[in-house]
């Protein structure tokens, strides 16, 4: 074993063992974790140099991936490494020099109702046919609901489940459904591309890691007017944001047929956030829109950001919004009120709930 793998793999065991995210490996600084929400570095550990990553891109790449990274100057794959411990890899350059994001893809699928998801909102994953939207910032655990969700229907229904995935994380084993999972640019060139295929194929459920233009999104469309339930990624900081950012891909003369199509199909929206747990750890909390018709009209009308309100009044349908959810949580003492305070979207109104 070389030294330089030697050196990766115990980073990976410290960063595992302390529960981290992350790894993070730039030039000039030591390896960075992310644990519990926050950065730590690894101050026991060299600082990273030109030659380890060079090294390191060598050693896990194959000569098609180097190509690709010296072609397009970053790449996302997934890998297993040393006992089989499984790693999304972001690979970029900066300063032109190599960079690495490590993301470590958890073993075992969590239970989905470890993401404080409602009953109300569980219960659309019974649904024949329809769009649920997943969203939340960049390593908000959007992949991790997902998979979650995608589990929850294998094990509690005979469904036929077909994930389009860039790349593919979680790997799923059939239990009551039957399962595949293709990889866009490696089992498919492009999405819109896998969505057309799947239309005429017998899937029953969809799950896309991403939609990345028009041609994708009205094909979804279409996809689910043909009968199947339909969970997509859409990497947004909250409900109307998520919304509004997957009409956008349309163009300005289609922005109102595809209001109209999507208020008729949505059946909800998560926006996924992590805060630091009191003691240690992190806590998810779920911002949940269910479509009413009060939603679908807004929605029509393009008035996103008066879904927010719809959500403050419809606890009893299922919803909540992150303020809500924040208070609670402060009120139960599982997150500390400043760390609550700093999330809040509305402060000087959450200020006034929280006491």
């Amino acid at each position: 074993m070389s030294q330089t793998n030697i050196i990766f793999n115990r980073i990976i065991d410290k960063s595992i063992k302390s529960g981290a995210s992350y790894v993070h490996l730039e030039v000039g600084s030591k390896p960075v974790i992310r644990s519990g929400g926050r950065l730590e570095r690894l101050e026991e550990e060299q600082i990273v140099n030109v030659d380890f990553l060079n090294d390191l891109a060598q050693t896990i790449l194959s000569p098609e991936e180097r190509n690709v990274l010296d072609k397009d100057k970053s790449l996302v794959v997934v890998k297993n490494f040393e006992s089989n411990r499984r790693f999304r890899v972001d690979i970029f350059y900066q300063k032109k020099t190599l960079a690495f994001a490590f993301k470590y893809i958890q073993p075992v699928i969590k239970d989905i109702k470890k993401f404080g998801l409602s009953d109300e909102f569980i219960k659309l994953f019974q649904r024949r046919e329809g769009l649920i939207i997943i969203s939340g910032q960049h390593g908000s655990g959007k992949t991790a609901i997902t998979a979650s969700i995608l589990e929850f229907i294998n094990k509690s229904q005979s469904k036929y489940i077909l994930t389009l995935e860039k790349p593919i994380e979680y790997i799923l084993n059939p239990q009551k459904s039957i399962i595949e999972q293709r990889e866009i640019g490696r089992d498919a060139h492009t999405f819109a591309e896998a969505i057309k295929f799947a239309q005429y194929g017998d899937a029953d459920v969809v799950a896309l890691s991403e939609i990345d233009s028009f041609a994708s999104l009205a094909r979804l469309f279409e996809l689910i007017e043909s009968g199947r339930l339909v969970v997509v990624i859409v990497e947004a900081d909250s409900v109307p944001e998520a919304v509004e950012q997957l009409i956008n891909l349309s163009p300005q003369t289609e922005l109102e047929k595809s209001r109209q199509v999507l208020s008729d199909l949505l059946l909800g929206v998560i926006v996924e956030h992590f805060l630091p747990r009191r003691g240690g750890g992190q806590i998810g909390i779920a911002e949940i829109l269910i479509t009413i018709p009060r939603v679908s009209s807004l929605i029509k009308e393009g008035k996103y950001q008066q879904l927010n309100t719809v959500m403050q009044t419809s606890r009893d349908d299922g919803m909540c919004t992150k303020d809500q959810y924040l208070i609670e949580l402060v009120r139960t003492g599982e997150v500390a009120y400043e760390d609550a305070l700093l999330a809040a979207t509305d402060k000087l109104s959450f200020r006034v709930a929280a006491k």
